[in-house]
C-alpha cells in the first residue's frame, strides 16, 4: 500500500513519476493536480489516489504533492502539464483556486477533447465574511468572477456540501442568462463523499498517547479546531468560555488546534478523557461551507467531537449518541458539568463515533462504486437533455 509520505518522497523521483502514466486502465485515468498535505485536500485528492487506485478502481497520477501553506493554500500556482499526461487522462482534477482557469481548460481541450475537466470549490465564496483573512486576496484577484468562470466551463465541478450545490446550481441558471449568455456549459455540480481509510491514516500519523498523570487524569481536556479562518466564530465563545473557567477552573482544560498548521490527527494526544469541539457558529456561510471532516478525524480516534447545532453535522451527529450538539452556546456549560461528573459517557460516545465512521465512512467496495460512479456519468448527454 502506498503512504503519503511514501508517494511524496518518490514524486520527486522521474522514474516514479513516469511510470503513472503507462498504466492505461480499462474503466477510467484521473489526474489529481498538485494537492497540498493539509486536511481538506487529503480527503479529496491524496486519499482518492490513493485508494481508488488499491482498489483497482482506477489508474491515477498526481503532477506533484505540495506542502502545506497556511494562509497561503490560494496562492497562485503554475503547474507544467504535458501532452502525453493530458492524452493519458480521463479526467483532470483541478484544487480550488482564485486564478481564471479558462486559458488552461482551452489548451488542454485542444490536446484531449474527449478529457472531463474537475474543478472543486472548497467554500461558499459568495459569502465571505468581511474580516475573513482571505478577503483582501479574494478581492485584489477578482477571485468570484474567476471562480464562476472556472465553474462554468468545467464538466464537473465539486462543493462542499448539498446546501452549496443549490447555491451554485440556481446561480449558474441565473449567469447563463446574463454573464454567459449565449456560452454553452454542461457542467455538472455536486459533492463528493468524504471517506476515511483506516490504514492509511494510521501509517501516517502519531499515534503514541500522552500518559496522563493522576491529576492531569482529573481534568476534563477540550480541544478546539479553529483556524485562522475561524477567528471569529472562537471570539463569539469568549464569554462562554469565561463562564467555563469561573465555574470550574482548573477542573478543565482548553487546547487550540489548527493555528500551528498541524494536522489534527497528530494532535491526539491532547484528548484522552476529553473531547473537541467544531463547527462553533451557525452562521449562512458556514453552514453552506463546512463539510464534516472534523468527525471522521475525531471519531477514528475514539474522541468524541462537539459542535452547534447546524448543518451539517447537525445531520450526522446525534446528542449523547455519537456527539455533543449544543443548541445554544452556553449549553457547553451544562455539558461541560454532566461529562465532568459522567467521564466513561465520552467512552462510549466516542466509540459509537468510531462505530458509525467505520460502518458508513470507510473506502471499501460499495463506496468505492458510489465514488467511481459520481465520476461516471455522461455529463454532457445528461445536461443536454
Amino acid at each position: 500500500m502506498k503512504s503519503v509520505a511514501d508517494v511524496y518522497v518518490k514524486l520527486q523521483d522521474k522514474e516514479f513519476f513516469d511510470n503513472q502514466f503507462k498504466e492505461i486502465h480499462w474503466n477510467k485515468n484521473i489526474l489529481f493536480i498538485n494537492p497540498q498535505l493539509s486536511g481538506r485536500h487529503f480527503y479529496k485528492y491524496i486519499l482518492p489516489y490513493i485508494t481508488m487506485y488499491e482498489f483497482s478502481a482506477w489508474a491515477t497520477a498526481v503532477t506533484s504533492i505540495d506542502k502545506y501553506k497556511p494562509n497561503k493554500e490560494y496562492e497562485p500556482i503554475k503547474i507544467p502539464l504535458h501532452s502525453v499526461q493530458i492524452l493519458w487522462a480521463d479526467y483532470i482534477v483541478f484544487p480550488f483556486v482564485f486564478d481564471d482557469l479558462t486559458e488552461s481548460y482551452e489548451n488542454i481541450r485542444k490536446i484531449n477533447p474527449n478529457i472531463n475537466i474537475v474543478f472543486n470549490v472548497d467554500f461558499n465564496f459568495y459569502e465571505l465574511p468581511k474580516n475573513h483573512p482571505l478577503q483582501k486576496e479574494f478581492n485584489e484577484r477578482n477571485a468570484i468572477e474567476n471562480i464562476e468562470k472556472n465553474i462554468y466551463n468545467s464538466d464537473l465541478s465539486f462543493v462542499t456540501n448539498n446546501k452549496l450545490t443549490d447555491i451554485i446550481l440556481d446561480k449558474l441558471k441565473e449567469l447563463s442568462e446574463t454573464k454567459f449568455k449565449g456560452q454553452e456549459s454542461y457542467v455538472s455540480v455536486g459533492t463528493l463523499p468524504l471517506l476515511v481509510d483506516e490504514e492509511i491514516i494510521l501509517e501516517n500519523i502519531e499515534t503514541e498517547i500522552k500518559e496522563l498523570s493522576i491529576e492531569e487524569q482529573k481534568n476534563l481536556r477540550i480541544g478546539i479546531v479553529a483556524t485562522n479562518y475561524t477567528w471569529d466564530d472562537l471570539l463569539s465563545y469568549k464569554e462562554s468560555f469565561n463562564k467555563v473557567q469561573i465555574e470550574f477552573g482548573e477542573k478543565v482544560k482548553f487546547f487550540l488546534i489548527g493555528f500551528d498548521g498541524i494536522d489534527h490527527f497528530s494532535k491526539k494526544s491532547c484528548f484522552p478523557e476529553g473531547f473537541k469541539i467544531e463547527h462553533m457558529k451557525k452562521t449562512t456561510f458556514n453552514e453552506t461551507s463546512e463539510n464534516y471532516n472534523k468527525y471522521l478525524e475525531a471519531g477514528l480516534f475514539k474522541v468524541p467531537l462537539m459542535v452547534i447545532d447546524a448543518f451539517p453535522y447537525n445531520i450526522i451527529l446525534r446528542d449523547g449518541d455519537n456527539g455533543i450538539v449544543l443548541n445554544k452556546k452556553d449549553d457547553i456549560i451544562d455539558k461541560i458539568r454532566f461529562f465532568l461528573e459522567n467521564k466513561p459517557e465520552l467512552t462510549r460516545i466516542g466509540n459509537n463515533a468510531y462505530n458509525s465512521v467505520i460502518e458508513n465512512f470507510s473506502f471499501n467496495e460499495k463506496n468505492v462504486e458510489i465514488i467511481d460512479n459520481i465520476y461516471g456519468v455522461d455529463y454532457e448527454t445528461e445536461n443536454a437533455e
